[in-house]
């Protein structure tokens, strides 16, 4: 190399600067959670769950990523995502728009689905509170055409959720509230259910950022749920970004 080094060129070559020159972000995350819970229901028999991600973003709004999950103590024992999207804001307004699909390595085609989904949300500064003090509300709806298993209906999702830091401290405090309504009840996912529509919530205390992983506790449960998956408990869920 004439007035440098491998060493030097590849020193050069960092995630900022491939930002800087392309509008190509790139992202990693890990996470390990006592039990995976999703939407109110353990996938994991109520066993600890590790995780890995990776997300590729652009300055135009587009993204794409990976996640993939383990299920312990399960009959399915991992679950794989591919998602992507649009993403932007319209003043003090987040948007987001994409699809995501579930796929289960090693399952038949009858339990992979995608999700189309939406969601929107904002920051309310609140200064009588605190100089500070803002809350953070949002919206996410999503449909599902195909739900997991053979012979299943399409389903609707909803979810409402607020998000505020506890002014003077390094925690947060979340409320999430959702909905699940199903087509009807013909499908193999619904035979050990009696309804086919049902609520489940979230609370959640983030301690921040502890030892350089984001830590926090939540309460579940999903209300009306007839499965075993449904019962309510606390799990403990530990994540960094990078």
């Amino acid at each position: 190399f004439i007035g440098g080094s491998l060493s030097s060129v590849n020193a050069e070559f960092t995630r900022d600067r491939l930002e800087e020159a392309t509008g190509i972000s790139v992202g990693y995350n890990t996470s390990w959670s006592s039990q995976y819970v999703w939407r109110g229901e353990s996938q994991s028999s109520k066993d600890m769950s590790p995780a890995i991600g990776a997300d590729l973003g652009h300055s135009s709004g587009f993204y794409t990523g990976v996640w993939t999950g383990a299920i312990t103590n399960s009959t399915i024992p991992s679950e794989f995502d591919w998602y992507f999207g649009y993403a932007t804001d319209f003043g003090p307004i987040s948007i987001d728009i994409g699809d995501l699909y579930y796929f289960y390595p090693g399952e038949t085609d009858e339990t992979q689905f995608n999700e189309y989904y939406f969601s929107v949300g904002t920051e309310i500064p609140l200064e009588m509170v605190s100089e500070d003090f803002a809350v953070s509300p949002y919206a996410y709806f999503a449909y599902a055409p195909k739900w997991y298993g053979a012979n299943t209906p399409d389903v609707f999702y909803t979810e409402l959720g607020v998000e505020a830091p506890i002014p003077g401290t390094p925690f947060s405090l979340a409320y999430t509230w959702g909905n699940i309504d199903v087509d009807d009840l013909d499908g193999d996912a619904e035979k050990a259910n009696t309804v086919d529509s049902w609520d489940y919530y979230y609370i959640t205390f983030g301690f921040g950022e502890i030892l350089g992983l984001d830590t926090s506790i939540t309460y579940h449960s999903a209300p009306g749920y007839k499965a075993d998956a449904g019962q309510e408990g606390f799990f403990v869920s530990l994540g960094h970004e990078w």
